[in-house]
């Protein structure tokens, strides 16, 4: 199945050429609930599963998704940041394209879409970030925006040879290195930037990033420092749903972040990690959910992760981490969507409700899940008034028939 059935070519097809495409524009505003797909830049994707299935890294088939979500009209496309695996069978995510360069490449080669990089703070200069990413907004026209994030996984700290700081020190530390990237962003003049980690003289970094003030900032944290950091310098926090049970528990995680950053002056958007598995029945894709991770899971893999994910950061405690661990081989960690495209739709609906404002999908089969999601779940969506139609007034066909609206949960 090709992953752009039913979806025409945007270079061929523009959208409205004069809209307004720039990442700001589109992750601040539109559509209710927004959409991207991420982690297609590393091996298996966010699977940790050893069904022959699974995402092979290529670039062929990289730019097929990519331009396949840019023509769905999809909001933003993440790659995670990733520099070795976690052994295993598996060795999930062994294989990865480095970021910033795979952002600049897939940004030629979309019209629409957000493209994000993602930068681990303590290994790269703000000012060569600053200069990158300037570089990819304009490559882009726009459409950039940067996914920062502190660290936590120390083998690759030691590859860098690189010292992993205390954990509420790496936030502090991030925060000089925000604000020197940001002055690099906006001054036009040469500066001096001095701070307890940095003392850089006669600064100069032109051109500037064509979004004004600066492209959009994501930041993924669930530790008191880390929500403190996030909703006070960012504008969008990658969020890990601690409820899964009744959306209540997150309905109030969702709200006590969103009111952090009010009490800060800003307002920040919440996005969430969503696997998918859509199927035809709800017994189907709860069978396949199965198979791959209670039959096919890398559960070595996911415990290495798990081990190291607990040692180094405050985002879940460890009953939780333990409670998760089928939710990490099936996504990362993410919250499950598993059922047919109606159930599925119908759960998107209460995510928007509680305050979720985007959702990034990985599926097993990238390809050819992507394809699905294309055509059965978009214009259901589009029907349920969760987003407009892409291009703006083509009507919203679905090829799947209606089915029950129980809610689409995982079977574990």
């Amino acid at each position: 199945m090709s992953v752009d059935a039913g979806i025409e070519n945007p270079l061929m097809n523009p959208a409205l050429p004069n809209a307004d495409y720039t990442a700001r524009a589109r992750l601040f505003g539109g559509n209710r609930m927004k959409l991207g797909v991420m982690a297609f830049n590393c091996s298996h994707g966010s699977t940790i599963t050893t069904v022959p299935e699974a995402w092979r890294l290529n670039w062929p088939d990289t730019v097929e998704i990519a331009q396949a979500v840019d023509r769905a009209g999809m909001e933003a496309v993440l790659p995670v940041g990733r520099w070795r695996g976690y052994g295993g069978p598996s060795n999930f995510n062994a294989v990865t394209f480095e970021s910033f360069t795979w952002a600049s490449a897939i940004a030629a080669l979309t019209r629409y879409v957000t493209v994000l990089a993602t930068c681990h703070v303590p290994l790269v200069h703000p000012l060569m970030v600053a200069k990158m990413a300037a570089t990819i907004d304009h490559v882009s026209n726009g459409r950039f925006a940067l996914n920062v994030v502190c660290g936590w996984f120390k083998n690759e700290f030691d590859m860098f040879g690189a010292h992993m700081r205390p954990h509420d020190d790496r936030y502090k530390f991030a925060t000089e290195w925000l604000d020197f990237l940001k002055k690099a962003w906006m001054a036009e003049e040469e500066f001096d930037f001095k701070s307890e980690s940095f003392d850089a003289l006669s600064v100069w970094s032109q051109p500037k990033p064509i979004q004004k003030p600066h492209p959009p900032i994501m930041n993924a944290g669930g530790s008191p420092a880390a929500q403190d950091f996030t909703t006070r310098y960012c504008d969008m926090n990658f969020v890990i749903l601690k409820d899964r049970t009744f959306l209540q528990g997150a309905r109030a995680q969702i709200a006590h972040l969103k009111q952090l950053a009010r009490s800060h002056g800003r307002e920040t958007r919440i996005w969430i990690h969503v696997y998918v598995v859509c199927r035809e029945t709800e017994k189907e894709a709860k069978d396949y959910l199965n198979y791959y991770v209670v039959e096919k899971g890398d559960w070595e893999a996911a415990g290495n992760l798990l081990r190291i994910f607990g040692m180094h950061t405050e985002t879940l405690d460890n009953k939780t981490l333990d409670g998760h661990k089928a939710h990490f081989i099936a996504g990362h960690g993410g919250y499950p969507l598993v059922g047919t495209a109606e159930q599925i739709v119908d759960e998107l609906g209460k995510l928007a409700n509680i305050g979720v404002d985007g959702c990034l999908i990985s599926w097993v089969d990238y390809k050819n899940e992507l394809a699905q999601w294309n055509t059965g779940v978009l214009p259901l969506m589009v029907q349920a008034g969760l987003r407009a139609p892409f291009p703006p007034g083509e009507p919203a066909k679905s090829k799947v028939p209606a089915r029950s609206n129980a809610p689409a949960r995982a079977a574990f």
